[in-house]
């Protein structure tokens, strides 16, 4: 739901500019965090919320709108500070708030919307209740997706969420990636790993690997030319993907793409729910894992990448499989180095990587 919701915000506003316009509003700090995606009838419920409509100009319906809830205090706090009065300390008690302060809440939030764009104009449908524009939400799809949100605003942490139809989710756009929009990126240099085999291990397995163990990933279709360069068949793949494009490593350190998009192999399995940790820990050791062996990457500007078809060559500029990457799930374990033990290929663990490098 997050990346559907991410996508249905990206064609509405430019999301990484709603804090700025926001706090350039207010005159003080502003940052928006997520804290959580899930349907609206499992959310805590907002009962003096104000609510703001919102949808795109060229297609007001209510069924493609998001509603903007804020708590009554982040209401008055954003008014205050929108007209530069000290915002209240206490705020108090009442069951809605003054249409005065719902509609130039309103307009705080057009105002936003206005800066913040991603090149489609937008609309105030309707301002009040949070409750009452959620009923009508509901009367057009029953199934409304609620992102809740902390707003701090300066120093001051306050509550608010974004009320969804999931219909309006569905039919979000993907963001669109081509030819053209890779070459947009222009000089940014990207690389992608060079996959030599993809293999299934289990937790325990990976995790007793020390330096000098060697790791046997089973099949291997590389073999080496007569000067002891690797050559064969590998896999053009970025860290965390499931396919890649299939290449061949040639004699003269080239690589030939053949365009054929190959799986990457993942194994999922579930788990019960052990009484005691160290269940845990022994239960753990048996989920099925599939590592990744890596011979280096190809690296290149986005807009050569761009360019490439079905048998262009890429050249890597250096000899591969000098050092090796293991890696499981996106992320790189080990380094090691190739050998062979009685006929087969093998990872020698050179160096396990600590968990600080490898966190995101």
């Amino acid at each position: 739901m997050i990346r559907s919701l991410r996508l249905w915000g990206a064609q509405h506003a430019r999301m990484g500019a709603i804090s700025t316009a926001l706090g350039d509003l207010l005159g003080t700090d502003v940052e928006v965090r997520l804290r959580r995606v899930q349907p609206l009838a499992q959310a805590r419920a907002m009962p003096d919320a104000v609510g703001v409509a919102l949808a795109a100009s060229d297609a007001p319906e209510v069924a493609q709108s998001g509603l903007i809830e804020a708590e009554r205090a982040l209401t008055v706090a954003v008014v205050a500070r929108a007209i530069r009065r000290k915002p209240p300390a206490v705020t108090r008690p009442a069951s809605r708030e003054s249409p005065e302060i719902v509609g130039a809440f309103a307009a705080v939030v057009a105002a936003v919307a206005r800066r913040a764009h991603a090149g489609v104009a937008l609309r105030v449908l309707a301002a009040g209740p949070g409750a009452a524009l959620e009923s009508d939400l509901e009367r057009v799809d029953p199934e409304l997706v609620a992102a809740t949100l902390t707003v701090l605003v300066a120093d001051e942490a306050y509550e608010a969420r974004v009320v969804v139809p999931r219909a309006a989710l569905n039919s979000a756009p993907p963001h669109r990636w081509d030819s053209e929009a890779l070459a947009a990126l222009g000089g940014t240099p990207l690389s992608l790993p060079l996959v030599a085999c993809v293999t299934a291990s289990n937790a325990a397995e990976l995790g007793a690997l020390r330096p000098g163990d060697v790791f046997l990933p089973g099949a291997w279709r590389l073999t080496r030319s007569g000067d002891g360069v690797l050559i064969g068949p590998v896999v053009l793949a970025a860290p965390p993907a499931d396919f890649g494009i299939s290449a061949r490593l040639g004699e003269d350190g080239a690589l030939v793409l053949g365009g054929d998009v190959e799986p990457l192999c993942w194994a999922e399995e579930g788990m019960g729910d052990p009484e005691e940790k160290g269940a845990l820990v022994t239960a753990i050791g048996d989920v099925p894992v599939v590592v990744r062996v890596e011979l280096g990457e190809a690296r290149m500007p986005a807009r050569d990448w761009a360019v490439l078809g079905r048998g262009d060559v890429v050249s890597l500029g250096r000899r591969v499989a000098e050092r090796v990457v293991l890696r499981v799930g996106g992320v790189a374990v080990a380094w090691g180095e190739l050998v062979e033990i009685e006929g087969e290929v093998g990872v020698r663990i050179i160096e396990r990587i600590p968990v600080e490098r490898t966190a995101t």
